[in-house]
Protein backbone atom coordinates (compact mmCIF):
# COMPACT_ATOMS: atom_id res chain seq x y z
CA UNK A 1 0.00 0.00 0.00
CA UNK A 2 1.25 3.50 -0.88
CA UNK A 3 2.50 5.42 1.89
CA UNK A 4 0.30 8.65 1.29
CA UNK A 5 -2.89 6.14 1.11
CA UNK A 6 -1.42 4.81 4.40
CA UNK A 7 -1.06 8.30 6.22
CA UNK A 8 -4.79 9.67 4.68
CA UNK A 9 -6.38 6.09 6.15
CA UNK A 10 -4.09 6.50 9.99
CA UNK A 11 -5.92 10.07 10.00
CA UNK A 12 -9.39 9.00 9.14
CA UNK A 13 -8.97 10.96 5.76
CA UNK A 14 -8.35 14.29 7.83
CA UNK A 15 -12.04 14.26 8.26
CA UNK A 16 -11.79 15.83 12.29
CA UNK A 17 -11.53 18.94 12.20
CA UNK A 18 -8.78 18.98 15.06
CA UNK A 19 -6.65 16.95 12.26
CA UNK A 20 -5.56 18.55 9.07
CA UNK A 21 -2.93 18.28 6.67
CA UNK A 22 -1.96 20.68 4.30
CA UNK A 23 0.24 21.70 1.63
CA UNK A 24 2.47 24.80 0.45
CA UNK A 25 -0.45 26.06 -1.46
CA UNK A 26 -1.71 29.48 -0.90
CA UNK A 27 -4.34 30.89 -3.48
CA UNK A 28 -2.22 34.36 -2.39
CA UNK A 29 1.19 33.32 -1.52
CA UNK A 30 1.89 30.30 -3.47
CA UNK A 31 -0.39 30.03 -6.33
CA UNK A 32 1.37 27.95 -8.58
CA UNK A 33 2.79 25.79 -5.98
CA UNK A 34 1.08 22.32 -7.12
CA UNK A 35 3.35 23.40 -10.53
CA UNK A 36 6.60 24.03 -8.11
CA UNK A 37 6.33 20.43 -5.66
CA UNK A 38 8.78 19.00 -8.58
CA UNK A 39 11.49 21.32 -9.02
CA UNK A 40 11.85 22.04 -4.71
CA UNK A 41 12.09 18.54 -4.30
CA UNK A 42 15.04 18.93 -6.99
CA UNK A 43 16.07 21.65 -5.47
CA UNK A 44 16.22 19.70 -2.14
CA UNK A 45 18.18 16.26 -3.78
CA UNK A 46 20.82 18.40 -5.88
CA UNK A 47 21.60 20.53 -2.58
CA UNK A 48 21.00 17.69 0.19
CA UNK A 49 24.20 16.59 1.95
CA UNK A 50 22.90 13.39 2.03
CA UNK A 51 20.59 11.31 -0.56
CA UNK A 52 17.02 11.49 0.33
CA UNK A 53 15.03 8.39 1.10
CA UNK A 54 12.28 7.62 -1.63
CA UNK A 55 9.11 8.01 1.23
CA UNK A 56 10.93 10.86 1.94
CA UNK A 57 10.05 12.21 -1.75
CA UNK A 58 6.50 10.48 -1.72
CA UNK A 59 6.27 12.52 1.69
CA UNK A 60 7.31 16.01 -0.19
CA UNK A 61 4.98 15.67 -3.00
CA UNK A 62 2.12 15.26 -1.21
CA UNK A 63 2.49 17.46 1.98
CA UNK A 64 6.05 19.71 0.90
CA UNK A 65 5.76 23.38 1.99
CA UNK A 66 2.87 22.23 4.44
CA UNK A 67 2.66 19.40 6.73
CA UNK A 68 0.12 17.36 9.16
CA UNK A 69 -1.59 18.44 12.25
CA UNK A 70 -3.51 16.44 14.32
CA UNK A 71 -4.59 17.63 17.78
CA UNK A 72 -7.12 15.41 18.71
CA UNK A 73 -6.76 13.68 21.82
CA UNK A 74 -5.81 9.94 20.68
CA UNK A 75 -3.64 12.01 18.26
CA UNK A 76 -1.51 9.42 15.72
CA UNK A 77 1.46 11.93 15.43
CA UNK A 78 2.30 15.47 16.99
CA UNK A 79 2.43 17.96 14.46
CA UNK A 80 5.12 17.63 11.40
CA UNK A 81 5.68 20.17 8.43
CA UNK A 82 7.95 19.28 5.44
CA UNK A 83 9.90 22.60 4.22
CA UNK A 84 10.83 23.28 0.71
CA UNK A 85 14.21 24.22 -0.19
CA UNK A 86 13.88 28.35 0.87
CA UNK A 87 13.30 27.04 4.28
CA UNK A 88 16.19 24.60 4.96
CA UNK A 89 18.57 27.67 3.53
CA UNK A 90 16.91 30.18 5.90
CA UNK A 91 17.56 27.84 8.87
CA UNK A 92 20.94 26.72 7.88
CA UNK A 93 21.92 30.39 7.18
CA UNK A 94 20.36 31.48 11.06
CA UNK A 95 22.23 28.37 12.37
CA UNK A 96 25.51 27.48 10.44
CA UNK A 97 23.07 23.40 10.59
CA UNK A 98 25.23 22.26 7.84
CA UNK A 99 28.40 23.07 8.86
CA UNK A 100 27.93 21.31 12.54
CA UNK A 101 25.64 18.49 10.94
CA UNK A 102 27.13 18.05 7.45
CA UNK A 103 25.21 14.32 7.36
CA UNK A 104 21.89 15.38 7.92
CA UNK A 105 18.96 17.29 6.30
CA UNK A 106 16.57 19.56 8.04
CA UNK A 107 13.72 18.65 6.35
CA UNK A 108 10.62 20.29 8.85
CA UNK A 109 9.64 21.34 12.50
CA UNK A 110 6.53 20.88 14.79
CA UNK A 111 5.13 24.71 14.21
CA UNK A 112 7.50 25.73 17.18
CA UNK A 113 11.00 24.92 19.01
CA UNK A 114 11.84 21.38 17.47
CA UNK A 115 13.23 20.40 14.52
CA UNK A 116 13.22 17.23 12.50
CA UNK A 117 15.99 15.56 10.69
CA UNK A 118 17.13 13.18 8.09
CA UNK A 119 20.42 11.82 9.42
CA UNK A 120 22.47 9.49 7.51
CA UNK A 121 26.37 8.82 9.26
CA UNK A 122 28.33 5.61 10.81
CA UNK A 123 26.20 6.30 14.51
CA UNK A 124 22.99 7.99 13.68
CA UNK A 125 20.52 6.50 10.84
CA UNK A 126 17.10 7.80 10.23
CA UNK A 127 14.70 10.24 11.24
CA UNK A 128 15.16 12.39 14.48
CA UNK A 129 13.99 15.35 16.19
CA UNK A 130 15.84 17.81 18.51
CA UNK A 131 15.48 21.41 19.77
CA UNK A 132 16.14 24.14 17.44
CA UNK A 133 18.89 25.67 19.41
CA UNK A 134 20.55 22.66 20.23
CA UNK A 135 20.42 20.20 16.88
CA UNK A 136 24.58 20.03 17.21
CA UNK A 137 24.12 18.57 20.39
CA UNK A 138 23.66 14.29 19.60
CA UNK A 139 22.30 14.15 23.59
CA UNK A 140 19.64 15.94 22.90
CA UNK A 141 18.17 14.52 19.73
CA UNK A 142 15.70 11.83 19.83
CA UNK A 143 15.65 9.25 17.13
CA UNK A 144 11.68 8.83 16.43
CA UNK A 145 12.04 6.55 13.64
CA UNK A 146 14.37 4.65 10.80
CA UNK A 147 11.97 5.24 8.16
CA UNK A 148 9.38 7.61 6.91
CA UNK A 149 7.40 4.49 6.34
CA UNK A 150 7.94 3.12 9.58
CA UNK A 151 7.22 6.76 11.36
CA UNK A 152 3.39 6.53 9.55
CA UNK A 153 2.79 2.79 9.71
CA UNK A 154 4.34 1.16 12.98
CA UNK A 155 2.04 2.08 15.94
CA UNK A 156 4.57 1.55 18.62
CA UNK A 157 6.95 4.08 16.89
CA UNK A 158 3.83 6.35 16.88
CA UNK A 159 3.48 6.17 20.49
CA UNK A 160 7.10 6.54 21.39
CA UNK A 161 7.66 9.79 19.47
CA UNK A 162 3.89 11.20 21.29
CA UNK A 163 6.02 10.40 24.29
CA UNK A 164 9.44 11.75 23.27
CA UNK A 165 7.51 15.33 22.24
CA UNK A 166 4.97 15.37 25.12
CA UNK A 167 7.42 13.85 27.65
CA UNK A 168 10.79 14.37 26.20
CA UNK A 169 11.51 10.17 27.35
CA UNK A 170 9.53 7.28 26.77
CA UNK A 171 9.28 5.28 30.12
CA UNK A 172 7.47 2.49 28.19
CA UNK A 173 4.27 4.17 29.05
CA UNK A 174 1.73 6.02 26.96
CA UNK A 175 1.94 9.30 29.81
CA UNK A 176 -1.64 9.59 28.89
Amino acid sequence: MNLIKRIYENYNQFQDPQCHAFNGYHPDYHPNWKDEVESQLQLIQENSPISLPEDYCELFRAFGGGGIEDKRPNWVIPTMTFWKWEDMEDFNETFNFFDDCPNALPFGDDIGDRIYLIICDSTEHGIYMTGKSMFWDKTFRRKIADSFTQLFTDAEVQRKFRNYYSFGADEGGDGR
